[in-house]
């Protein structure tokens, strides 16, 4: 199951991340400025997360395997008619509607959920190897894409992706299932108030609100995906500024990406060990000390040093929010809290496409976008480092009225 899960993840978010590497032919066949074209993730981006709601209270009622059956033939339909388009509305509506709410959301929240009720040891170690194929799908697909368009143009290397996508989601989608204590629970009267699927929070934010959790999460998961999201979309085409050729550009994003899959994996089984919170300290403060290095290189092994070193912190960002969501909300509350943090993570992630992309056609150079998500970062840290002061306050409390 968490093969298949991961599989899944790695084609629907790596199809999405594929438009960094359409940039350039697209810009230069219709002459449409980067920030205009760099909106089209910005589109997927946030339609992913805001459906991501609906499909997180979805789930807590039905199974998700007709869900993600539905996201399967999305994604393929989507590239499929991508190669035929001749206009920047045409763009945004396929990657909007097709590849973010209708492609993308069938997938990150309901098998990030169902993932997490598979296991009872090791919860987080397994949610994270799920979230690595994001990392190792957003590696493939830009290379796939690259290396079909240095032999084909760009609307055949849009068709083929679009059949890839079939052949390989189709099948799995019909192996996606959920564990026999989750079926059964849901399908019992009064499920929702049933001990069996009710979990309450730990001690040690005992002292924190359920809707003071959910708001400094929501604002700093947009903060941290700013931060994320401008290397992700325009390292590509940062590289071909400083005179990288395209395959070694494309190398580049692909590197970022397999290395952030040792991040995901890391960060699950430390936070099996720290929790959740230190992890998504240790993970967004990693991303945040390197991401302005981007700017400041010029060669290719720079670019290379720098995005080793900001994908160890990126690779485990997402599966520290998806880890605190488990281990804080109760059973029947998962999806719909994983629904609404992961759309504001990608509220920050279609934000930091299109800022990059603004602020580059703003100032002619990548400096200022870069910089820009330097200064996300520092906002998330604060508010990470909010919620552990109060749950270090609440431990320190706990202890006290036990002695």
């Amino acid at each position: 199951m968490a093969f298949a899960s991961s599989l899944m993840m790695g084609m629907a978010f790596g199809t999405m991340l594929c438009v960094t590497v359409f940039l350039p032919p697209l810009e230069g066949e219709f002459g449409w400025a980067r920030g205009l074209t760099s909106f089209a993730y910005s589109s997927s981006a946030f339609l992913n997360g805001l459906f991501g709601i609906f499909i997180g209270r979805l789930i807590d009622r039905i199974s998700i395997r007709p869900i993600v059956l539905l996201g399967a033939v999305m994604i393929g339909l989507s590239q499929v008619l991508l190669s035929r388009i001749d206009s920047l509305w045409q763009l945004y509506l396929l990657y909007g509607v097709l590849v973010g709410a209708l492609g993308g959301s069938a997938f990150l929240v309901p098998l990030t959920a169902n993932i997490g009720f598979w296991f009872d040891r090791h919860k987080g170690l397994a949610m994270s190897v799920v979230l690595a194929g994001q990392s190792l799908g957003g590696a493939a697909m830009p290379l796939l894409a690259r290396w079909l368009l240095g032999m084909m143009d760009w609307r055949e290397a849009y068709l083929v992706l679009g059949l890839v996508a079939w052949g390989v989601l189709l099948p799995l989608a019909f192996l996606i299932r959920e564990p026999p204590h989750r079926v059964e629970a849901r399908s019992s009267a009064g499920s929702a108030t049933n001990p069996a699927t009710v979990e309450p929070a730990p001690p040690p934010l005992a002292n924190v609100s359920p809707k003071l959790l959910l708001h400094s999460l929501s604002a700093a998961i947009v903060l941290c995906c700013i931060c994320m999201a401008i290397p992700l979309i325009h390292v590509y085409p940062l590289a071909l500024e400083r005179g990288i050729a395209p395959a070694e550009a494309a190398m580049v994003l692909g590197l970022m990406m397999g290395t952030s899959v040792v991040g995901r994996i890391g960060i699950g089984k430390i936070a099996d060990h720290l929790g959740g919170l230190r992890s998504l300290l240790l993970a967004s403060g990693a991303q945040t000390a390197v991401i302005f290095w981007f700017s400041q290189v010029g060669a290719l092994p720079g670019f290379y040093t720098v995005a080793i070193l900001f994908a160890l912190g990126y690779g485990g960002v997402v599966p520290s929010y998806a880890i605190i969501i488990r281990e804080l909300m109760p059973a029947n509350k998962v999806g719909v809290s994983m629904g609404t943090i992961f759309f504001f993570g990608n509220l920050g992630m279609a934000l930091g496409g299109y800022l990059g992309g603004l602020l580059y056609d703003l100032s002619g150079t990548y400096t200022l976008s870069y910089s820009a998500g330097t200064v996300a970062g520092l906002l998330n840290l604060m508010i990470v480092s909010f919620l552990l002061a109060r749950a270090r306050l609440a431990g320190h409390r706990l202890s006290i009225a036990s002695a």
